[in-house]
């Protein structure tokens, strides 16, 4: 098959770190130094050139030491390493919000966004899984990878967009003959999170060996874990100011997490502006029941506020509410593959391949409870036939008071997301002479993710439920049945009442709140065609050496057709909200399909036109300090439909000063062309929790967003500098050391609804278009926010590499180390608004917390003797301090310590039958000392695990044991 850019495994070993664990063999796992050569394809490069060493970093990880360190799949291991930071997986992401298709597995290297991770397979990019613009992983074939290897700097120019913080390239074992069978299964030691894969891979040839067959099947499943299955997540930790009678003259010394209202943990946290039940406020003048509650029961009670805090409708204990704690912590999945490729070599010389792979991934989960708070409180009027006698007598008819009700005790809404993915790929290659050669790839990629949210309120049926009135013949039926106008009449002839007075109102009037839910559904579908030419080869001979040239062209289009039942969009003119709610009264303004999830439609297209090209110049070789020194640079034009031309290039450096010391550099333009979704997504909502300076009140509001088409390409800077020691004096041992900076011009961002707010009220800017009042002093109804080309980010770091391996006693001992040295991550959100730091800080900002440490890391240890084998991994969270960029951020008891998680992989191989068949016997303890997560809750009680889920395992203590049998 064709090869991007060819090394050998030697040198990579000697420069890279490559694990030597791959040349121990069976009888007699020695480590041999100077092994037999293999092709390595590294993704950094297109240049062809045995020996080559790429001036771009890059890691390499085989097969088997990543399911060592985590047996569950490829990209859980990979996620060990500190490269990849707050990458979303299943126990990596929140199900808060069913409007984003983000729970596979998302790698995001340098923890700049997934989007920026270029993922490719065999050198090839991958077609996008969701319709946010993301590869979900977990479509490869685990059983018939053969490495993984990862580019940590910018190669836009090599692979074009989105390989702004590197490239992730999985490498399928083309060569494999045999049969390969895995099973295994494992679950924590709290009895959750039960899970199994079970595999089988065949690879052989035909025709005389001329033609190669790889076919494999796959399915893992894992019943994931509530939240309530953890005792931390039931004690209802918050972060709230600590201050409650705190005054000042100054204003911002008393708001959350300034000087005097320093934040700190709080058990038990409550928001007061609701109640489980239904808390009373409003009403006419001289109504006594304002501020008293519903019980579970129908009896009217006093509220109890609880203890208060220093943020606002915020307090510890009491009768205010929180995000109920039996909802998902880790969504149940299962994924299927199947994968198959043919490769056939032509007596002419060229060579052929045909592949296709197929994926489904069905995720379920339990979310927020349906919410009648806020700008959606329920309107109680005083001919409501389910009114206690007592409110009763205090109001007219037409009168009618608020009431605040979570229905955190009640069912809660459930979420189905199934996504299948497909992809089909063929290509020819093959040598002009003996110097180029050609290489040619068609690619069909397409995915449908469907969306399926039962058991939310429906805005327009719950509110027309809500309105229960005496028919006059004693039957309570709904306000709107009876209606005047024979359209509003029929439409609401099924309606059946709903009682939310007494306790839970699934149970007291079922019929009632049955007609008030449904489902809020989308399907997204994705496709994706690429035609790809190259040619590789050496144009002329140097005294140092031959330069190596590649060159060539792509074509890439690309589809997103969105279909949703709950289009915001449909109600955003008054007289579609005046049709759609016609009949009904008590509808708040904000009011759209359903609560929580309302998904607009997109529809849009790209067509990608590129060429670029490549040259490796040998400069010198041979002399004193300059054993080797090379050049590379290489550039690529792209033109998009949407946006137009964009540039990119690279220029590198490799110089061997003496045999032992590598010297390496690069600098890049890099680009990240916007998603589909980003350019052309219908309008959507969600709901944020705002403090509002101008009233001093602090609720849930719904936020808008949609897409841009306006949105142009972000651009990068990348540098790179790097050396590599391979002492000859410790035969085994080599190190890395690299230097990156990654910063990014006109990224795409968006301002968060409470920095709308904020900026509104601080400087009366054009931020204040996006709130809607229903009078210039009330508490804002709806926010918009929209994504532009507004933001900048610059990280960089420290990179460290180190692997050894050598003979110790009877058996072998090979060391790997990745650690990772964060020396800044900034960020400014638009022009003129302050840089705000995040390296070493734990961010919490409402119910989302995440952190990156200034330090990481993963030490693996494996030692092999005979036929037994064992394997050790470090992994090491470092210290961070809690914080909130860009707003007061005083803290009580601030420090985040350091983490440590161990795991321990043991392994027997032994021989079966007499046909040369292999099976080994495995058993992982993940997190063997059952370390529990820092306690890092959120601003929003119970929106999250009261940690940081992207960084800390808070499973605990989980086994897998399993058999792979190889003949």
């Amino acid at each position: 098959m064709k090869k991007r850019t060819l090394l050998s495994l030697a040198i990579a070993n000697a420069l890279m770190g490559v694990s030597s664990v791959n040349a121990q063999t069976e009888e007699n796992p020695v480590v041999e130094q100077d092994s037999a050569v293999e092709e390595v394809v590294v993704s950094a490069s297109r240049i062809k050139r045995d020996g080559f060493t790429a001036p771009t970093p890059v890691t390499v990880a085989s097969t088997d030491d990543l399911m060592n360190m985590q047996p569950t799949n490829i990209p859980d291991a990979l996620n060990k390493l500190p490269q990849f930071q707050l990458s979303s997986g299943p126990a990596q992401s929140q199900h808060n919000f069913s409007n984003t298709a983000s729970h596979g597995n998302l790698l995001n290297l340098r923890g700049i966004g997934s989007k920026r991770t270029l993922i490719l397979m065999d050198g090839m990019r991958m077609p996008k899984t969701t319709f946010l613009g993301d590869v979900d992983v977990n479509v490869m074939p685990n059983l018939l990878m053969q490495r993984v290897e990862v580019v940590t700097g910018g190669a836009s120019a090599a692979y074009g967009s989105d390989a702004v913080s590197g490239v992730v390239n999985f490498i399928v074992d083309d060569s494999f003959v045999g049969t390969k069978l895995n099973v295994q299964g494992g679950f924590s030691e709290q009895g959750d999170n039960e899970h199994n894969r079970i595999g089988v891979a065949t690879g052989f040839e035909f025709s005389e060996g001329n033609g190669h067959v790889l076919l494999s099947a796959e399915r893992y499943d894992n019943d994931g874990m509530m939240r309530s299955d953890r005792d931390a997540s039931r004690e209802g930790w918050i972060f709230a100011g600590s201050n409650p009678n705190c005054v000042s003259a100054n204003a911002s010394d008393c708001v959350p997490g300034g000087a005097l209202n320093p934040y700190k943990r709080f058990k038990n946290g409550r928001l007061t502006v609701a109640s489980d039940y239904g808390l009373i406020s409003g009403g006419p003048a001289g109504f006594s029941y304002n501020g008293q509650r519903f019980d579970q029961s129908g009896n009217i009670v006093p509220f109890d506020p609880g203890t208060p805090t220093g943020s606002p409708i915020f307090a510890s204990g009491g009768d205010g509410y929180t995000v109920p704690f039996d909802v998902t912590g880790v969504a149940p999945l299962t994924t299927e593959q199947l994968f198959g490729k043919v490769i056939y070599d032509f007596s002419n010389g060229v060579r052929g391949y045909v592949q296709g792979l197929y994926s489904s991934s069905e995720v379920e989960y339990t979310s927020l409870a349906n919410s009648l708070v806020g700008a959606t409180s329920a309107t109680i009027y005083g001919d409501n036939a389910y009114l206690p006698a007592a409110l009763q007598a205090e109001l007219a008819p037409t009168d009618s008071f608020k009431l605040a009700h979570y229905l955190g005790t009640g069912p809660k809404p459930f979420t189905e997301e199934e996504t299948e993915f497909m992809m089909f790929a063929a290509g020819l290659d093959g040598d002009i002479n003996e110097s180029w050669s050609w290489g040619l790839d068609i690619s069909h990629g397409q995915s449908e993710h469907t969306m399926d949210q039962s058991g939310l309120y429906n805005w327009q049926r719950t509110y027309a439920a809500l309105d229960a009135v005496d028919d006059g013949t004693g039957n309570i039926v709904c306000r709107a049945s009876l209606s005047s106008d024979p359209a509003v009449a029929a439409r609401f002839a099924d309606c059946k009442p709903m009682n939310i007075m007494n306790g839970d109102p699934s149970i007291a009037t079922p019929e009632g709140y049955a007609y008030a839910t449904g489902t809020s559904s989308y399907v997204a579908e994705t496709t994706q065609d690429t035609i790809a030419f190259e040619v590789v080869g050496s144009a002329f001979t140097l005294p140092a050496g031959p330069v190596d040239m590649a060159f060539g062209a792509e074509w890439r289009t690309e589809d997103l057709e969105l279909r949703s039942n709950a289009d915001p969009a449909l109600l955003d003119e008054a007289a579609e909200r005046d049709e759609h709610f016609a009949g009904l009264r008590g509808v708040p303004s904000s009011a759209l399909h359903y609560w929580l999830t309302n998904i607009g439609v997109a529809d849009g297209s790209v067509d990608v036109w590129e060429a670029f090209a490549e040259v490796n110049v040998p400069v010198i070789a041979g002399r004193p300090g300059f054993e080797q020194l090379d050049l590379n640079a290489a550039v690529r034009h792209t033109d998009y439909s949407t946006s137009g031309p964009v540039d990119t290039w690279k220029l590198g450096m490799t110089w061997r000063t003496i045999d032992e010391v590598l010297l390496r550099a690069t600098v890049s333009r890099d680009i990240r062309a916007p998603s589909l979704f980003s350019l052309y997504a219908g309008d959507q909502s969600a709901i944020s929790t705002i403090f509002d300076p101008l009233t001093g009140l602090q609720a849930n509001i719904p936020q808008v967003n949609g897409g841009n088409r306006d949105l142009e390409p972000e651009e990068a800077d990348t540098y790179t500098f790097g050396v590599v020691y391979t002492p000859q004096a410790v035969p085994g041992l080599s190190l890395s050391i690299d230097y990156y900076s990654i910063e990014i011009q006109d990224a795409i961002g968006s301002l968060s609804a409470q920095q709308i707010i904020n900026n509104c009220f601080q400087t009366g800017g054009p931020e204040c278009d996006l709130i809607t009042r229903p009078s210039p002093g009330d508490f804002p109804t709806e926010i918009r926010v929209a994504s532009a080309n507004i933001a900048s980010l610059e990280t960089s770091g420290i990179d460290i590499d180190v692997s050894y391996a050598t003979p110790v006693g009877p058996g072998n001992l090979s060391v790997r180390l990745y650690a990772n040295y964060l020396e800044k991550y900034q960020e400014q959100q638009y022009a003129g608004a302050p840089t705000l730091e995040y390296a070493g800080i734990a961010t919490i900002a409402g119910g989302n917390t995440q952190g990156r440490p200034e330090w990481s890391g993963t030490l693996n240890v494996s030692y092999d003797l005979g036929n037994f084998g064992l394997t050790l991994t470090e992994q090491y969270v470092g210290k961070m301090e809690v914080g909130i960029p860009g707003s007061p951020s005083n803290f009580i008891d601030g420090d985040v310590d350091p983490e440590w998680y161990t795991d321990i992989t043991g392994r027997y191989r032994m021989m079966v039958g007499n046909q040369g068949g292999e099976m080994e016997l495995f058993g992982t303890v993940n997190n063997l000392f059952d370390n529990e997560p820092p306690i890092v809750p959120g601003t929003t009680p119970g929106a999250t695990y009261p940690t940081m889920i992207g960084v800390y395992d808070y499973i605990g203590r989980a086994f897998t044991v399993g058999m792979r049998y190889t003949f």
